[in-house]
């Protein structure tokens, strides 16, 4: 018919307002279609999104987000990651109404489509850490001056810029605080994060411990504003925080970090995501201790 979207072609959904897309059910598939792409149990998916959402959610609540709660957008994105969507894959939906097939509802439009499922403060989602350009890692520490948050591994990116120095100088001398948290060089663990990642054997311990060691150098510059902490835990995050914005990396087995995606974060009022890692921040920090060797 004249007007009317032929079967298998690619319509825009907003220049079609009359459409009403259920946006709900189109997340519940997804969620069902990444578990059975990964032929995992509900119990077995649960324990994989875990180390991406930052808690552990359980089979019963996974059944639920496949049959009649709605996804939030955080879990979404976490799902599209565990199936290694790439991020035009992950912001890409098939819909089927009647003989229509409507593909890339959103046009590739991020913003919108984070709005649409919930997760409005994910101001950008790259397919690798490694799509960020330094000077974006440098700028969000850049007129800081209430938080300044380096947590990874080693963070041995910012431990080497020799630009990193006078930003953190600068954000202590207008009284914003400097958290650095590192995990411990002497983790058990760290020659299996070695063996996952490709690396010779012994190299995740001294690249911290570099770290460690300029860090201890900025933090002389930075005086009480600055403190450093080791963490001995599984690593599955790093978070990277200048004031309202963030940047979280989900470490990926089998990963290096800078083939892992990165999410950038905005705090703001209707944000949830921005939100649950700072939760995540401060009980690790708590937890952890300064490094006195």
């Amino acid at each position: 018919m004249d007007g009317q979207p032929e079967a298998g072609k690619v319509v825009n959904l907003r220049r079609n307002p009359a459409y009403k897309p259920d946006l709900a059910a189109l997340a519940r598939d997804q969620i069902a279609a990444g578990r059975r792409k990964l032929g995992l149990s509900q119990k077995e998916f649960a324990e994989l999104l875990a180390p991406l959402l930052g808690w552990s959610p359980s089979a019963e609540i996974v059944e639920g987000w496949e049959t009649s709660a709605v996804p939030p957008g955080d879990v979404i994105l976490a799902v599209g990651m565990a199936t290694q969507g790439t991020e035009h894959n992950v912001l890409t939906m098939a819909l089927d109404s009647d003989a229509e097939r409507v593909v890339d509802i959103i046009g590739g439009v991020v913003g919108d489509l984070h709005r649409l499922l919930g997760a409005p403060d994910v101001r950008q989602v790259y397919e690798t850490r490694g799509m960020i350009a330094r000077s974006q890692w440098n700028g969000i520490l850049e007129n800081a001056n209430e938080h300044i948050w380096l947590y990874g591994m080693a963070e041995l990116g910012y431990a080497l810029d020799d630009s990193v120095p006078e930003l953190l100088q600068k954000a202590a001398a207008s009284g914003c605080s400097i958290r650095v948290l590192l995990l411990d060089p002497d983790y058990s663990g760290a020659a299996d994060i070695d063996v996952d990642e490709g690396n010779p054997a012994g190299t995740l311990s001294p690249r911290i411990r570099a770290a460690y060691s300029r860090f201890r150098q900025m933090a002389t510059r930075c005086g009480r504003q600055m403190q450093i902490r080791v963490y001995n835990a599984p690593p599955t995050v790093s978070v990277v925080r200048g004031d309202g914005r963030m940047f979280v990396t989900p470490y990926l087995r089998f990963f290096v970090g800078g083939n892992s995606p990165t999410f950038e974060l905005e705090d703001i009022p209707d944000g949830k995501m921005f939100n649950r890692y700072t939760r995540h921040f401060e009980t690790v920090w708590q937890i952890a201790k300064e490094w006195t060797r």
